[in-house]
């Protein structure tokens, strides 16, 4: 994996540095510092996420239907990509 830094401006993604990316390949982008602080979700804390995990442990809603195995790739079929 690659990792690539740069800015975005004016609809175009400017990297620090020059670098050559061969066509059509498939890449992931992500944004730092997406939100500003005003619209920011804060993360839970240690009693926030114990709050959440004693919320699903005490809960009683019967779930319908019998859950779908999902099968992940294997590091040969990741290195083929």
């Amino acid at each position: 994996m690659l990792v690539v830094t740069g800015i975005f401006e004016n609809e175009r993604f400017i990297p620090d540095s020059p670098i050559s990316i061969p066509q059509k390949k498939k890449v992931v982008v992500t944004i730092e510092d997406y939100l500003d602080k005003a619209n920011r979700m804060e993360m839970p804390t240690t009693n926030k996420w114990r709050e959440i995990g004693e919320a699903i442990l005490n809960c009683d809603e019967e779930l319908i239907g019998s859950p779908t195995p999902i099968q992940f790739r294997t590091i040969t079929e990741m290195e083929t990509l």
